[in-house]
C-alpha cells in the first residue's frame, strides 16, 4: 500500500470530536455583531428619547421650576415620530449587523471549508498524498474533513489495486500469448495440407491481434489513471515527418499527404511525447485504413490544431454518439481492435483537449483542437 502522510494516519481511525454546529456558530456571531452596533448606538437612542418621548415632560418640569403655566403639548405626535424613528433605527442597527456577520464575522469562520476545497480541488490519485485538513470545531466542517480523508484513502487504495491488476493481467497475459505464437511458428514447419496451414495462420492472426488488444487496454487504463506525467514542448510537424516514412507499408496503393498551415512555426505543444506519438499514430492508421483503395490521405496541421482527413469507401458518414466508444457497434467486420478512436479520445481527455469528427464532401475528418478545454 502506498504511504500515507502521517497527518491523516493518525486521524483516520479518529472521529470527528464534539464542536457547535455551523448554525449555533453564526447566530453567536451575528448576536455579537447586534450587540457592537447597538452599543454604539446608545447615543442616538438618548436622543430619540430627549427629543421625542421625554420632550413634553421636560417641557413640564422646566416650567414648573421656573413658576410657569403648563405649555402646549404635542405628545401623541411625538410618540408617534419616536415610534418611527425607533423602529427605523432598530432595522438599521440589525441590517448593520447582519452586513458585518456576513461580510468579516463569516469568513473567517469559512476559513477550514475554503481549505477543504481548494485541497480537494488540487487531489490528484497518481501524484498526490492525502492532504491534511485544517483542523476546526465546527461540526460540519469536521465531519466533511473525516468523510473526505476517508473517501480520499479509499480512493487512493482501490488506484493502487487497478493499477497493479492492469500491469500484473498484461504481463500474465503477454506470456501464454508469446508461448502460444513460438509453438505456432514450430507447427508452421511441419508438413501440413493447405487447410491445415490457413488454420494456422488464422491463429497466429488471431494471437497477434490479441496481443495489440491487450496493450492497448493497458495504454488506455495507464492513461485515465494518469500514469503519464512527463510533459515537454514538442514540435508536431517534426514529429509527423519522423513518422510518416514508417507508415508506407500500410498505404497500399493510398496517397499519404501532409499540409503545414501554421503561421506560427516556433510555437510548439506541451504534451506527453509518447502519447502524442500514439495520437498521432492512431489517427493516421485509422485514416489509412477505412480509406477507399486508391484514396488520399489527408494531414492539415495548424497552429492550434490538427486534422486528418479520408475519403469514404461508402458515402456515408459515421456515428459521431459511437465512434470513440470502446469496442463500438459495427466495428466486428472490420480491422483492428476498436479501441483506437477510444485511446485518441482519451489522451486528448488527458491532456485537456477537444477531438471532433466532421463528415464533409465524402471525406471524413477527425480534428484535434488543442486549444485548452474549460474545466
Amino acid at each position: 500500500m502506498e504511504p500515507v502522510t502521517n497527518g491523516f494516519r493518525k486521524m483516520k481511525n479518529k472521529k470527528p470530536t464534539r464542536g457547535i454546529s455551523l448554525l449555533s456558530k453564526t447566530l453567536r456571531l451575528f448576536a455579537c455583531c447586534t450587540a457592537v452596533c447597538f452599543v454604539f448606538t446608545v447615543p442616538l437612542f438618548y436622543l430619540l428619547t430627549k427629543y421625542f418621548y421625554a420632550e413634553d415632560i421636560i417641557d413640564i418640569i422646566e416650567a414648573v421650576e421656573q413658576g410657569q403655566g403648563i405649555p402646549p403639548l404635542d405628545l401623541e405626535q411625538d410618540i408617534i415620530a419616536g415610534m418611527m424613528l425607533q423602529f427605523l433605527l432598530i432595522f438599521l442597527v440589525i441590517t448593520m449587523a447582519l452586513f458585518l456577520t456576513v461580510r468579516f464575522a463569516t469568513k473567517k469562520l469559512w476559513q477550514p471549508f475554503d481549505d477543504t476545497l481548494r485541497k480537494a480541488e488540487q487531489f490528484n490519485l497518481a501524484q498526490s498524498e492525502i492532504p491534511i485538513f485544517v483542523e476546526t470545531n465546527i461540526q460540519e466542517f469536521a465531519r466533511l474533513n473525516h468523510s473526505l480523508g476517508q473517501l480520499m484513502k479509499k480512493d487512493k487504495d482501490t488506484y493502487r489495486i487497478q493499477k497493479e491488476f492492469t500491469e500484473n493481467a498484461s504481463h500474465e497475459l503477454q506470456t501464454p500469448l508469446a508461448i502460444i505464437r513460438s509453438k505456432l511458428d514450430l507447427l508452421m514447419l511441419e508438413n501440413l495440407t493447405e487447410s491445415q496451414m490457413q488454420l494456422v495462420s488464422d491463429l497466429y492472426e488471431l494471437t497477434m491481434r490479441m496481443g495489440y488488444l491487450n496493450r492497448n487496454l493497458l495504454l488506455l487504463a495507464k492513461i485515465e489513471n494518469a500514469q503519464y506525467t512527463v510533459l515537454e514542448e514538442v514540435d508536431i510537424e517534426t514529429l509527423l515527418a519522423d513518422s510518416l516514412p514508417l507508415y508506407e507499408t500500410l498505404q497500399n496503393g493510398k496517397t499519404l499527404h501532409m499540409y503545414d498551415y501554421r503561421i506560427n512555426r516556433n510555437r510548439k505543444l506541451l504534451a506527453n511525447s509518447v502519447l502524442l506519438e500514439c495520437l498521432l499514430k492512431n489517427l493516421i492508421v485509422n485514416a489509412l485504413r477505412h480509406s477507399k483503395e486508391k484514396g488520399e490521405v489527408q494531414i492539415w496541421v495548424e497552429d492550434n490544431s490538427l486534422t486528418v482527413s479520408n475519403e469514404s469507401t461508402d458515402g456515408k458518414p459515421l456515428d459521431a454518439n459511437t465512434l470513440f466508444c470502446r469496442f463500438r457497434p459495427g466495428n466486428a467486420r472490420q480491422k483492428g481492435n476498436g479501441l483506437g478512436l477510444a485511446i485518441v479520445k482519451a489522451i486528448c481527455d488527458f491532456h485537456h483537449w477537444i477531438v471532433e469528427y466532421k463528415f464533409e464532401a465524402g471525406s471524413h475528418h477527425f480534428i484535434v483542437n488543442f486549444h485548452t478545454k474549460q474545466l
